[in-house]
């Protein structure tokens, strides 16, 4: 007996014929490699490792897996950097990895949440920081000169306690939570105060809204441009593009961590000049119970308080009671930075800090030389720690040695 099997239509051969191609497709051409994780001199411990890939991968989240087969997440990004957390590994030790293109992961680990003003990062469901990526609102009190944005605030601890101010209409208002200004400057023939926006002659702005944002289990973060815009002439000028790249990481329980990158780029050809100066750059303004100077404490790398001033060393923490609960946040420079170690304005009485390195003299920003600063925030409750402070600005000044061949399939 002889049947008739009806075909499958034309649609439905088209379709399962590309199911089979794909399928073969993607086999044929995953790309594995081998990521080895070399601790060096020093101990890991939630220790950041960035490294760029030598294959072209889409950005994503990728599963790799230990030599136990154990699976963690690295996270591309668009310029096929990836990034990983290596939770502990002894000095002298070493990890490796296999990477397939293949095993791509959930990428909604990461969190942050936006308004039409602000971006906050988060740590897991923890607040670490919001950034205003709109405008603020001031208070009454407050002009409109105070209205902007391109700043940090709040920085939160992993309790929730805040440890920066903004808009503070009794005390310094220009000063607002971790922000970047230039003070003492010479441009053209004129002098422009980016910091001192009261004074009208400059100000710093953010503008276009943010340029990206990035989500992930390892990292959230966002980056945006900002004009430093000179006031003192017949009509304003932007004289300075600055770029802001800002990712928080992942973290434990103990501590917040989050990296800033300024990159300063001169509009035009000619010269900005930072005259010799105590304060300018990016500074970051204290809880406003730490205006009491019997609150707010300071210690240094070195281990001095605010006799610490003038000095030049690794990092800087401040700290207080905040709302009666004791907190600090520390700021760690970048060995690549200029004139590292740079030196520091501690204030004599108030919770303002920042790195200042037209201490040591005259700097100046050209036409196609960028200006770049790179500053790791750690942020907790309680006291600070100096020994895990000196640890943690190891790992960002040495970080991890990584080697990455290519598996032959």
């Amino acid at each position: 007996m002889h049947f008739n099997t009806p075909r499958p239509p034309l649609l439905e051969w088209t379709f399962l014929i590309l199911f089979i191609f794909c399928f073969t497709w993607q086999g044929v051409n995953a790309q594995q490699l081998e990521i080895r994780i070399d601790a060096g001199a020093i101990d890991r411990n939630q220790s950041i490792v960035s490294f760029y890939l030598p294959i072209s991968v889409e950005d994503g989240v990728y599963v790799i897996k230990d030599e136990e087969q154990n699976e963690h997440h690295l996270q591309v990004d668009g310029n096929n950097r990836a990034w990983f957390l290596i939770s502990a590994l002894r000095a002298g030790d070493h990890n490796t990895y296999t990477f397939d293109s293949n095993w791509q992961a959930n990428r909604s680990a990461g969190n942050y949440e936006m308004d039409e003003n602000t971006i906050t990062l988060q740590s897991g469901q923890r607040d670490v920081l919001s950034y205003f990526h709109g405008t603020n609102n001031p208070p009454d009190k407050l002009d409109d000169r105070y209205k902007r944005g391109g700043y940090i605030h709040p920085v939160y601890t992993p309790d929730g306690v805040i440890v920066t101010n903004h808009l503070n209409a009794h005390l310094h208002p220009h000063h607002s939570g971790i922000w970047s200004a230039w003070t003492s400057t010479r441009f053209q023939d004129r002098r422009p105060d980016f910091w001192n926006i009261h004074n009208n002659n400059g100000r710093v702005d953010q503008v276009g809204g943010l340029q990206e944002v990035w989500s992930g289990p390892v990292f959230t973060g966002f980056r945006a441009k900002h004009h430093f815009t000179d006031l003192s002439g017949t009509e304003p000028v932007v004289v300075i593009h600055e770029e802001w790249e800002v990712r928080a990481y992942r973290s434990d329980e103990s501590y917040h961590i989050f990296d800033l990158t300024s990159t300063q780029s001169l509009n035009g050809s000619d010269t900005l000049f930072l005259p010799e100066y105590h304060y300018g750059g990016v500074g970051l303004r204290g809880h406003g119970d730490w205006d009491d100077p019997e609150n707010g404490t300071f210690l240094t790398s070195d281990g001095l308080a605010r006799d610490g001033h003038a000095t030049r060393v690794n990092w800087t923490h401040i700290g207080g009671e905040s709302e009666g609960r004791l907190a600090g946040i520390t700021v760690m420079s970048h060995p690549s930075n200029f004139r590292h170690p740079q030196p520091v304005r501690i204030h004599p009485e108030e919770p303002f800090f920042n790195f200042a390195p037209q201490q040591m003299g005259e700097m100046k920003i050209e036409s196609g030389s960028p200006y770049v600063a790179r500053y790791r925030y750690i942020v907790y409750d309680g006291a600070p720690d100096p020994d895990l402070l000196d640890q943690l600005w190891s790992e960002y000044a040495y970080p991890a040695g990584v080697t990455v061949l290519e598996i032959n399939p």
